[in-house]
Parts: C-alpha cells; sequence; structure tokens
C-alpha cells in the first residue's frame, strides 16, 4: 500500500508530538531543579558542579528577596516594614540581574522563577495580615538574610571561579547591611498589635 504525502505528514507529526510529550514529562517543574538539571548535564568537572550550584541558589535567593519584597512594599502595615520591602525587591533585582549576566558569561544555567520551596514560603506570607504579616516577613528577612551569608561567605573562600567567588565576596556587605536592618526592623515590630 503506498502512503501519500498527508500520511507521511501525519506520521511525522505524531513522532514528533509524542517525543516532544515523553521529555516534557521528564523535566522537574520546579526552575531551580531544572537548572539544576540542565547543569548537572552540561558541566564536567566536580569544580565547576560547585560553582553552578552555588549560582543557582544564589539565584533561588535573590528571586525569594525580590518576591518577598515586592510582597511586603504592598501588605506590610509599618511604613518601614514597607520601605524595607521595596528595598529588598530592588536591591535584590539588582543582584539577580548581575548573577544572570555572569552565569550566561560561565554558561551555567540558572532559574528564572523561585523554586516551589520559595513559592510556599510566599504562600505561607500571603496568608498573614496586619502586625502579623509584619513580623513574619521580618522574621523571614532576618532568617533568610543569615542562611544566605553563610552560602556566600563560603562561595567567597570555595568557589573555584574567581569572577564567581569575587561576585560572592562583593555580595556580602549589602547582605550584612539587610540583616542589620532586619534585625532592626523585628525588634520593632514585634511588640506591635
Amino acid at each position: 500500500m503506498k502512503r501519500n504525502f498527508l500520511q507521511d505528514v501525519i506520521i511525522l507529526s505524531f513522532l514528533v508530538t509524542t517525543t516532544v510529550f515523553t521529555a516534557c514529562d521528564n523535566k522537574p517543574d520546579d526552575a531551580k531543579e531544572a537548572a539544576e538539571e540542565i547543569n548537572d548535564e552540561s558541566i564536567d568537572s566536580r569544580k565547576g558542579e560547585k560553582d553552578a550550584q552555588f549560582l543557582v541558589e544564589a539565584a533561588d535567593i535573590n528571586l525569594m528577596e525580590v518576591h518577598m519584597g515586592r510582597m511586603a512594599g504592598s501588605s506590610a502595615t509599618m511604613s518601614e516594614v514597607k520601605e524595607f520591602g521595596k528595598k529588598m525587591e530592588t536591591e535584590h533585582q539588582k543582584a539577580f540581574d548581575e548573577l544572570a549576566t555572569l552565569a550566561a558569561a560561565k554558561s551555567i544555567t540558572i532559574p528564572s522563577a523561585p523554586s516551589d520551596a520559595v513559592m510556599k514560603d510566599h504562600q505561607d506570607l500571603a496568608e498573614k495580615t496586619g502586625y502579623d504579616f509584619d513580623r513574619a516577613f521580618c522574621d523571614d528577612m532576618v532568617d533568610g538574610h543569615e542562611k544566605a551569608i553563610k552560602k556566600f561567605e563560603k562561595a567567597a573562600e570555595d568557589c573555584e571561579d574567581p569572577e564567581i567567588k569575587a561576585w560572592a565576596s562583593n555580595m556580602l556587605p549589602n547582605l550584612r547591611a539587610h540583616l542589620d536592618e532586619a534585625k532592626l526592623l523585628k525588634e520593632r515590630v514585634k511588640d506591635m498589635k
């Protein structure tokens, strides 16, 4: 039996569609996990993997700060918390943009959207209102910046790539300043009713 052109196109379309859906089913939904998977497949050495892992984590940290800051800028009760939220959004967006440029230059894939864990924290915070929101935001900022500082200090010591190492080191003064400001706000908001 001889097939015509239309039958060939239908068969080819079916095969391409099946291949695309099968390939898509194997990719993680989480943007951070997807970036890690791409880097695992494309980076050969353990040294490169460690640097790539730091950039992926740093991207997720900055995306979290941008999202949480944006939310505080519009939802916080205290004006100081609103201003701090706007500052977090602006400064961490700038840091993310620098990081994206660095990652692209190093052929490292970073997430362009927050991880599922960040979005869960975002949702938990979004459920709070009034001073409960302000307290939870300040708690998250203190905790998040303490963890970020540890990661950036480790990267400033351990990363192999000198540009990645320098970027991590250069970010530390801002992260420490953010932590100090978050701690002051946490003290101011803790007794508000």
